[in-house]
Protein backbone atom coordinates (compact mmCIF):
# COMPACT_ATOMS: atom_id res chain seq x y z
CA UNK A 1 0.00 0.00 0.00
CA UNK A 2 1.39 3.52 -1.01
CA UNK A 3 2.14 6.05 1.77
CA UNK A 4 3.65 9.07 1.63
CA UNK A 5 7.32 10.76 1.94
CA UNK A 6 8.24 10.79 5.65
CA UNK A 7 10.95 13.94 6.36
CA UNK A 8 12.39 13.86 9.81
CA UNK A 9 9.63 11.95 10.86
CA UNK A 10 7.49 13.76 9.49
CA UNK A 11 5.11 12.59 6.69
CA UNK A 12 4.24 14.41 3.34
CA UNK A 13 2.94 14.10 0.18
CA UNK A 14 0.39 11.29 1.44
CA UNK A 15 -2.34 12.94 -0.28
CA UNK A 16 -1.55 13.10 -3.83
CA UNK A 17 -3.08 12.03 -6.89
CA UNK A 18 -0.38 9.68 -8.20
CA UNK A 19 3.41 8.24 -6.15
CA UNK A 20 5.15 10.74 -5.19
CA UNK A 21 8.17 8.40 -6.21
CA UNK A 22 6.88 9.90 -9.74
CA UNK A 23 6.21 13.32 -8.55
CA UNK A 24 8.67 14.10 -6.67
CA UNK A 25 11.89 13.35 -8.69
CA UNK A 26 10.10 15.09 -11.77
CA UNK A 27 9.45 18.53 -9.87
CA UNK A 28 12.78 18.35 -8.64
CA UNK A 29 14.05 17.61 -12.45
CA UNK A 30 11.93 20.40 -13.62
CA UNK A 31 13.05 23.04 -11.38
CA UNK A 32 16.24 22.15 -11.78
CA UNK A 33 16.23 22.65 -15.38
CA UNK A 34 13.80 26.00 -14.74
CA UNK A 35 17.01 27.72 -13.09
CA UNK A 36 20.04 26.29 -15.46
CA UNK A 37 17.39 27.48 -18.36
CA UNK A 38 16.76 31.37 -16.59
CA UNK A 39 20.89 31.10 -16.41
CA UNK A 40 21.31 30.81 -19.90
CA UNK A 41 18.76 33.42 -20.37
CA UNK A 42 19.85 35.65 -18.30
CA UNK A 43 23.74 35.20 -19.66
CA UNK A 44 22.56 35.79 -22.73
CA UNK A 45 20.70 39.03 -22.29
CA UNK A 46 24.04 40.00 -20.81
CA UNK A 47 26.23 39.42 -23.54
CA UNK A 48 23.42 41.33 -25.57
CA UNK A 49 24.05 44.30 -24.16
CA UNK A 50 25.38 46.96 -26.90
CA UNK A 51 30.00 47.54 -27.25
CA UNK A 52 30.76 50.27 -25.18
CA UNK A 53 28.36 49.79 -22.68
CA UNK A 54 29.28 48.62 -18.88
CA UNK A 55 28.71 44.39 -19.37
CA UNK A 56 27.29 42.53 -16.48
CA UNK A 57 29.46 39.79 -15.38
CA UNK A 58 27.77 36.83 -16.32
CA UNK A 59 24.11 36.13 -15.45
CA UNK A 60 23.95 37.16 -11.76
CA UNK A 61 25.37 40.62 -13.30
CA UNK A 62 22.63 40.59 -15.49
CA UNK A 63 20.22 39.75 -12.74
CA UNK A 64 21.72 43.00 -10.38
CA UNK A 65 21.58 45.22 -13.47
CA UNK A 66 17.93 44.43 -14.25
CA UNK A 67 16.63 44.94 -10.54
CA UNK A 68 19.04 48.37 -10.27
CA UNK A 69 17.47 49.70 -13.61
CA UNK A 70 13.65 48.50 -12.50
CA UNK A 71 14.57 50.47 -8.61
CA UNK A 72 16.30 53.37 -9.96
CA UNK A 73 13.83 56.30 -9.56
CA UNK A 74 12.91 54.77 -6.37
CA UNK A 75 10.52 52.07 -5.03
CA UNK A 76 7.00 53.93 -5.19
CA UNK A 77 7.61 54.76 -9.31
CA UNK A 78 8.83 51.21 -9.47
CA UNK A 79 5.94 49.82 -7.88
CA UNK A 80 3.46 51.54 -9.78
CA UNK A 81 5.35 50.45 -13.31
CA UNK A 82 5.19 46.93 -12.01
CA UNK A 83 1.70 46.96 -10.97
CA UNK A 84 0.56 48.81 -14.24
CA UNK A 85 2.49 47.64 -17.01
CA UNK A 86 4.23 44.29 -15.58
CA UNK A 87 0.68 42.80 -13.69
CA UNK A 88 -1.89 44.55 -16.24
CA UNK A 89 -0.03 45.29 -19.49
CA UNK A 90 -0.64 48.57 -19.58
CA UNK A 91 0.94 49.32 -23.04
CA UNK A 92 -1.05 46.38 -24.63
CA UNK A 93 -4.36 47.76 -23.64
CA UNK A 94 -3.25 50.81 -25.59
CA UNK A 95 -2.01 49.06 -28.43
CA UNK A 96 -4.93 46.16 -29.22
CA UNK A 97 -7.84 45.64 -26.44
CA UNK A 98 -7.92 42.13 -28.08
CA UNK A 99 -4.26 41.39 -27.35
CA UNK A 100 -5.07 43.22 -24.18
CA UNK A 101 -7.38 40.24 -23.04
CA UNK A 102 -5.86 37.53 -24.75
CA UNK A 103 -2.32 38.55 -22.68
CA UNK A 104 -4.19 39.05 -19.14
CA UNK A 105 -6.41 35.55 -19.77
CA UNK A 106 -3.03 33.44 -20.66
CA UNK A 107 -0.86 35.61 -18.03
CA UNK A 108 -3.42 35.49 -14.91
CA UNK A 109 -4.36 32.30 -15.73
CA UNK A 110 -1.01 30.80 -16.05
CA UNK A 111 0.67 33.07 -13.29
CA UNK A 112 -2.93 32.61 -11.14
CA UNK A 113 -2.50 28.25 -10.98
CA UNK A 114 1.21 28.69 -10.22
CA UNK A 115 0.97 30.64 -7.24
CA UNK A 116 -2.33 28.36 -5.74
CA UNK A 117 0.49 25.51 -6.53
CA UNK A 118 3.02 27.09 -4.45
CA UNK A 119 0.23 27.92 -1.49
CA UNK A 120 -0.98 24.25 -2.00
CA UNK A 121 2.81 22.86 -1.58
CA UNK A 122 3.18 25.44 0.97
CA UNK A 123 0.73 23.82 3.12
CA UNK A 124 2.21 20.57 2.47
CA UNK A 125 4.82 21.00 4.40
CA UNK A 126 3.36 23.73 6.87
CA UNK A 127 0.75 21.68 8.51
CA UNK A 128 3.03 18.61 9.53
CA UNK A 129 6.50 20.70 10.55
CA UNK A 130 4.87 23.71 12.18
CA UNK A 131 1.55 22.82 13.22
CA UNK A 132 2.80 19.57 14.30
CA UNK A 133 -0.24 17.74 12.80
CA UNK A 134 -0.22 13.86 13.22
CA UNK A 135 0.61 10.97 10.56
CA UNK A 136 -2.18 10.60 8.63
CA UNK A 137 -4.17 13.76 9.34
CA UNK A 138 -3.18 16.52 6.97
CA UNK A 139 -6.54 18.60 7.84
CA UNK A 140 -4.62 21.94 6.72
CA UNK A 141 -3.75 20.82 3.36
CA UNK A 142 -7.12 19.11 2.52
CA UNK A 143 -9.06 22.30 3.64
CA UNK A 144 -6.45 24.09 1.66
CA UNK A 145 -6.93 22.26 -1.40
CA UNK A 146 -11.21 22.40 -1.22
CA UNK A 147 -10.74 26.34 -0.51
CA UNK A 148 -8.54 26.79 -3.35
CA UNK A 149 -10.59 24.51 -5.97
CA UNK A 150 -13.25 27.64 -7.11
CA UNK A 151 -9.91 29.60 -8.06
CA UNK A 152 -7.93 26.86 -9.81
CA UNK A 153 -11.25 26.20 -11.76
CA UNK A 154 -11.49 29.83 -12.79
CA UNK A 155 -7.75 29.84 -13.14
CA UNK A 156 -7.83 27.36 -15.84
CA UNK A 157 -10.78 28.73 -17.25
CA UNK A 158 -8.69 31.96 -17.85
CA UNK A 159 -5.89 30.06 -19.35
CA UNK A 160 -8.00 27.95 -21.99
CA UNK A 161 -10.26 31.02 -22.91
CA UNK A 162 -6.80 33.11 -23.42
CA UNK A 163 -5.55 30.18 -25.62
CA UNK A 164 -8.77 29.90 -27.62
CA UNK A 165 -8.55 33.56 -28.26
CA UNK A 166 -4.82 33.58 -29.65
CA UNK A 167 -5.53 30.69 -31.98
CA UNK A 168 -8.50 32.67 -33.68
CA UNK A 169 -6.77 36.06 -33.48
CA UNK A 170 -3.46 34.14 -35.28
CA UNK A 171 -5.94 32.50 -37.97
CA UNK A 172 -8.56 35.05 -38.48
CA UNK A 173 -7.64 39.01 -37.11
CA UNK A 174 -5.98 41.16 -40.20
CA UNK A 175 -3.32 42.66 -37.86
CA UNK A 176 -2.05 39.41 -37.30
CA UNK A 177 -1.45 37.44 -40.04
CA UNK A 178 -1.12 33.60 -40.49
CA UNK A 179 2.03 33.59 -41.30
CA UNK A 180 3.10 34.85 -38.27
CA UNK A 181 1.63 31.44 -36.71
CA UNK A 182 5.16 29.88 -36.21
CA UNK A 183 5.88 25.95 -35.41
CA UNK A 184 7.23 28.01 -31.78
CA UNK A 185 4.04 29.12 -31.28
CA UNK A 186 2.07 26.34 -32.17
CA UNK A 187 4.56 24.52 -29.71
CA UNK A 188 3.60 26.49 -26.91
CA UNK A 189 -0.15 26.41 -27.69
CA UNK A 190 -0.40 23.03 -28.19
CA UNK A 191 1.84 22.17 -24.69
CA UNK A 192 -0.73 24.00 -23.26
CA UNK A 193 -3.78 22.96 -23.88
CA UNK A 194 -2.61 19.61 -23.77
CA UNK A 195 -2.37 20.48 -20.02
CA UNK A 196 -5.49 21.61 -20.23
CA UNK A 197 -7.61 18.94 -21.86
CA UNK A 198 -5.56 16.73 -19.80
CA UNK A 199 -6.33 18.75 -16.59
CA UNK A 200 -10.21 18.92 -17.49
CA UNK A 201 -10.11 15.04 -18.48
CA UNK A 202 -8.33 13.98 -14.51
CA UNK A 203 -10.91 16.29 -12.83
CA UNK A 204 -13.81 14.55 -14.77
CA UNK A 205 -12.18 11.24 -13.75
CA UNK A 206 -11.75 12.46 -10.17
CA UNK A 207 -15.01 13.70 -9.74
CA UNK A 208 -17.48 11.92 -11.97
CA UNK A 209 -15.58 8.17 -12.92
CA UNK A 210 -13.94 7.48 -9.31
CA UNK A 211 -16.34 10.26 -7.18
CA UNK A 212 -13.20 11.42 -5.14
CA UNK A 213 -14.61 14.76 -4.31
CA UNK A 214 -11.45 16.10 -2.39
CA UNK A 215 -8.25 15.19 -1.28
CA UNK A 216 -7.69 11.63 1.24
CA UNK A 217 -4.86 9.56 2.48
CA UNK A 218 -3.33 7.77 -0.59
CA UNK A 219 -4.62 4.43 1.52
CA UNK A 220 -8.43 5.81 1.62
CA UNK A 221 -8.05 6.15 -2.77
CA UNK A 222 -6.65 2.60 -2.77
CA UNK A 223 -9.80 0.87 -0.97
CA UNK A 224 -12.72 3.71 -1.64
CA UNK A 225 -11.63 3.79 -5.46
CA UNK A 226 -9.39 0.92 -6.57
CA UNK A 227 -7.73 2.22 -9.77
CA UNK A 228 -7.65 5.67 -9.46
CA UNK A 229 -4.33 6.61 -7.65
CA UNK A 230 -2.06 6.64 -10.48
CA UNK A 231 -4.51 6.09 -13.08
CA UNK A 232 -2.65 6.84 -16.20
CA UNK A 233 -4.32 9.78 -17.06
CA UNK A 234 -3.95 11.78 -14.08
CA UNK A 235 0.03 10.51 -14.00
CA UNK A 236 0.52 12.41 -17.57
CA UNK A 237 -1.67 15.51 -16.74
CA UNK A 238 1.04 15.93 -13.58
CA UNK A 239 3.96 15.05 -14.88
CA UNK A 240 3.83 16.58 -18.53
CA UNK A 241 2.40 19.85 -16.99
CA UNK A 242 5.50 19.97 -14.80
CA UNK A 243 7.64 19.02 -17.44
CA UNK A 244 6.06 21.63 -19.46
CA UNK A 245 5.23 24.63 -17.42
CA UNK A 246 8.70 24.38 -15.29
CA UNK A 247 11.22 22.89 -16.75
CA UNK A 248 10.15 24.01 -20.41
CA UNK A 249 9.65 27.74 -19.50
CA UNK A 250 12.45 29.31 -20.22
CA UNK A 251 13.18 28.15 -23.32
CA UNK A 252 9.74 28.24 -24.43
CA UNK A 253 7.70 31.19 -26.10
CA UNK A 254 5.86 30.91 -22.88
CA UNK A 255 8.92 32.90 -21.44
CA UNK A 256 7.87 35.98 -23.12
CA UNK A 257 4.87 36.58 -21.13
CA UNK A 258 7.24 37.31 -17.99
CA UNK A 259 10.40 38.55 -20.39
CA UNK A 260 8.45 41.46 -22.07
CA UNK A 261 6.67 42.46 -18.63
CA UNK A 262 10.46 42.94 -17.53
CA UNK A 263 11.48 45.04 -20.36
CA UNK A 264 8.81 47.30 -20.17
CA UNK A 265 9.69 48.04 -16.34
CA UNK A 266 13.49 48.38 -16.89
CA UNK A 267 12.42 51.12 -19.52
CA UNK A 268 10.06 52.77 -16.73
CA UNK A 269 6.59 52.11 -18.09
CA UNK A 270 4.29 51.90 -20.85
CA UNK A 271 3.19 56.02 -20.19
CA UNK A 272 4.61 58.15 -22.53
CA UNK A 273 4.83 62.00 -22.16
CA UNK A 274 3.37 63.71 -25.00
CA UNK A 275 4.33 67.45 -24.52
CA UNK A 276 2.10 70.27 -26.20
Amino acid sequence: MAEGLTIFGKEVFDTLFIDWKIMVPVAIFSIIVFFVGLYLQLNKWGQGIPEGATKPLGAWGTLKLIVHKIFERGIGPALGIIILDGLFQRRTWRRRKTEWVMHILIFWGYFGLFILTVVAAATEFYGPFVLNETPGNPQLFVQTFQALKPLNLLFAAMLTLGIIIAIIRRLAFADVPPARFTNVDWIAIAGLSIVIITGFLAFYLRLDVYHVPGRELVSAYESTAPGFFGNITVVFHEVFTLLFCVAYLPFSKLFHMFVTPLVIMIQKGGYVQVNA
